[in-house]
């Protein structure tokens, strides 16, 4: 999966939001929306990514706390298709994470997954951003 690029759409009265179409082609027809652990933004897989992911998590994590990481990783996310437009349908919650309110989102394609940001955090993010510092992370790990 290579997701790419910054899409900039509206969020609607009713919480939906317009998926770009090269997206929603590596996606396939459902995808898993959650809230991201770190920042104020939503991430979004394909069903085959998320379980990648949540694997990989749990595997980690020892037998006796599964339960509880489980219920925190999935009391808020949303598996969702598209309706006839391409936009997904984000819960309430999941749009107070982000910060989402009626105006524009930021769709990112992050490789493997997607980012969802508030237009404002997204650019905070981006400005706090130190490329210097990212350069010599990548080098360091030999990507």
């Amino acid at each position: 999966m290579n997701l790419c690029g910054e899409f900039r759409h509206a969020l609607d009265a009713k919480n939906r939001l317009f998926i770009p179409a090269k997206h929603r082609e590596s996606f396939g027809e459902t995808v898993m929306i959650v809230r991201d652990l770190d920042n104020k933004c939503l991430l979004v897989y394909s069903l085959s990514e998320w379980e990648n992911y949540r694997e990989n998590v749990l595997a980690k994590v020892p037998a006796s706390r599964r339960h509880d990481v489980n219920r925190f990783l999935f009391r808020n996310s949303l598996e969702s298709g598209y309706d006839s437009q391409g936009r997904v349908l984000l819960s309430q919650t999941l749009c107070d994470h982000a910060e989402l309110g009626r105006g524009t989102a930021v769709i990112v394609g992050c490789g493997d997954y997607a980012e969802i940001w508030n237009e404002e955090n997204y650019a905070k993010k981006i400005e706090a951003e130190d490329p210097v510092e990212i350069s010599e992370l990548i080098r360091e790990y030999d990507i």
